[in-house]
């Protein structure tokens, strides 16, 4: 319900996107059938059903990887004048808490992360169907145009806020309670004995669209962030492809795919990040409870300037880069693996 008019919109982008001129128009449903639909038409596995499993799994490999960095990330925006820097948040957490404490919350986060994953590369392969991308028959004479990954991209993006903003905002809040308690304070707003406990007071205190806290701040990072994402992969594959001379992507060594999504990880995070630390701050601090994006971007640059914006952007960078390869990794091996059934 929260996206169902920024998707009519897109739709409608879309099919005026594809009529530009210089750009191909999408294909007619009287058109031969792609290698992926004949695929799918002898009774293997659906392109869909493969996303929705790949990317489920990779999800989790992500998740394990990132959390301690994502923990530090999240208490240096929302209590960044607590610590020196990245490395004294990092210490001061372990010693209240030890290593678990930078895993306080993970449980949404976990199954948000398959349902995220999931979401996006189901979301991103459907709208590649829709545009006619053959990868199967694609090669470096005749390769996908490079326009159709960044507009799936941005697609996947619309579609995947609706998770995230929920399973962000629990995770936020147990976040900032953690580095609360290891920095000796008293916890911002109410305290939460976990992830359920913590949804449930938000219902009780702000209705079920609580949950929805922060969501135009989510669709404003994770629009351009997955256009950069999927766009970033795409691109260091194709480069990868050239230099290395492989005639299609499905060619390219799986340890190149780590390299790519390693680069993607990093661009996803980095370009849209002052929209991740408004996200943040409209999530879990009581003060900009109800108000609007654009006013809580102009707060933050009041009181701590530019750079208030890109507060734990470098650790963020640091965990993009392992956990992203790892992403991107597990999806290609657990795909190649199910188009063989």
């Amino acid at each position: 319900p929260f996206l169902s008019k920024p998707c009519e919109a897109f739709f409608s982008f879309v099919r005026s996107f594809a009529r530009w001129p210089g750009f191909p128009a999408m294909a007619s449903q009287a058109e031969a059938p792609t290698a992926v639909e004949a695929a799918e038409a002898t009774g293997r596995l659906s392109s869909g059903a493969r996303n929705l499993l790949a990317g489920s799994i990779s999800g989790v490999a992500c998740k394990v990887v990132e959390y301690p960095f994502d923990t530090v990330k999240v208490l240096q925006q929302t209590m960044g004048s607590q610590y020196s820097g990245a490395l004294d948040c990092l210490a001061t957490t372990y010693r209240g808490g030890g290593i678990l404490a930078f895993y306080r919350g993970i449980a949404s986060p976990l199954v948000g992360a398959m349902a995220e994953n999931a979401t996006l590369f189901v979301s991103y392969g459907w709208m590649k169907k829709l545009l006619k991308v053959d990868e199967g028959a694609a090669t470096l004479a005749n390769p996908v145009p490079m326009w159709k990954y960044l507009v799936s991209g941005a697609f996947s993006g619309v579609c995947v806020a609706s998770v995230l903003t929920p399973v962000e905002l629990i995770k936020c809040r147990l976040q900032v309670q953690a580095g609360a308690a290891a920095a000796g304070q008293a916890a911002l707003g109410q305290t939460y004995s976990g992830s359920l406990d913590c949804a449930m007071q938000i219902i009780r205190k702000e209705g079920v669209r609580g949950l929805w806290r922060g969501n135009v701040a989510c669709l404003a990072r994770e629009i351009p962030g997955n256009v950069a994402w999927f766009g970033t992969y795409e691109m260091a594959l194709r480069g990868i492809q050239v230099a290395r001379g492989y005639g299609k992507k499905s060619d390219v060594p799986l340890a190149y795919t780590a390299l790519a999504g390693s680069a993607a990880g990093v661009c996803y995070w980095t370009i849209p990040f002052p929209a991740d630390t408004v996200k943040s701050k409209l999530q879990t601090d009581p003060r900009f409870a109800g108000r609007a994006f654009d006013d809580v971007f102009r707060t933050v640059i009041r009181e701590d300037g530019v750079r208030g914006l890109y507060r734990g952007v470098g650790i963020t960078a640091a965990r993009a880069a392992p956990a992203h390869a790892a992403l991107f990794f597990a999806y290609e091996v657990v795909d190649r693996q199910l188009q063989r059934i």
